[in-house]
């Protein structure tokens, strides 16, 4: 790790710095040094709740070979703090018009998956979600109508393999030139179809047909009766877990986006018990 580059980087002050309004976990910042500009990450105070920065070092390590992250300049995972290099081009999933984005994700997914590699810790769901409901005193919603998922998740068969676990839009970036998978806070070995529910349930893609398009360049097919009634456990789960999480977050920070998330996974949770 390069100290004096990160102290350059702190010290930075007026035009060449800039807040960059993304993410949830951190304050991200664009800095400008000698005519390049980076990202630099500064987890918040309750960040220890969210993530283990060690275990995004390892995931890191990795993946690599797989030329999926942007380039990191500066790391520490005692601390959470990390810069990277800013991409100018890069377009979120959100922000992407591109008219094959669905299949592009899914060839990062695939990409990350084919690595069939384990980094020796687990992602578990299910202790994350206690570990969330722990922290909320003060409900929005009851959700606890859908904990019976959680059984029946506990009973799916899978190979667990590294997997990234929160495929949100921005975490999802598209260049002319390539594509892009970012930060790993929350990756951990996990059943990846964990990750497929957890892109399309976190870009609100609930029609048939779009689905069908990622399924398609993922599995090669269409799901079989197995495959599509674990997803469909991954995606009750996924609602539950998340609408937990922006409780909790929203009891830590106040903040209403966190409010607006918890209403959103509510909501979602709702339309999954009653289809």
């Amino acid at each position: 790790m390069n100290e004096e580059f990160l102290k350059r980087i702190l010290s930075a002050s007026g035009d060449d710095v800039k807040p960059l309004h993304k993410g949830y976990t951190n304050k991200n910042t664009l800095v400008k040094l000698d005519d390049v500009w980076y990202v630099l990450r500064q987890p918040y105070p309750d960040a220890s709740r969210i993530v283990r920065f060690h275990h995004e070092a390892k995931a890191l390590q990795k993946i690599a070979s797989l030329d999926l992250d942007v380039p990191t300049l500066y790391f520490d995972p005692a601390t959470g703090i990390k810069v990277t290099l800013y991409i100018d081009a890069l377009r979120t999933y959100d922000e992407c018009d591109a008219v094959d984005k669905i299949e592009r994700t899914a060839k990062l997914m695939k990409k990350l998956h084919g690595l069939n590699a384990t980094c020796g810790f687990a992602f578990d769901p299910v202790a994350r979600y206690r570990q969330y409901a722990s922290h909320v005193d003060h409900p929005i919603y009851d959700a606890k109508f859908a904990e019976n998922v959680i059984e029946e998740m506990l009973n799916l068969e899978s190979t667990p393999t590294l997997c990234h676990n929160d495929w949100v839009a921005g975490n999802i970036g598209f260049t002319a030139e390539r594509d892009y998978l970012i930060d790993y806070e929350y990756a951990g070995d996990n059943d990846p179809l964990f990750d497929v529910m957890s892109f399309l349930t976190e870009n609100q893609i609930e029609d048939e047909t779009s689905r069908d398009i990622f399924y398609r360049e993922y599995f090669g097919n269409v799901p079989d009766e197995k495959t599509s009634h674990a997803l469909s456990c991954y995606e009750k789960f996924h609602n539950l877990l998340w609408c937990t999480w922006a409780m909790m977050m929203h009891e830590s920070r106040g903040d209403e986006i966190y409010r607006t998330i918890a209403k959103d996974k509510y909501d979602a949770l709702k339309r999954n018990f009653n289809e």
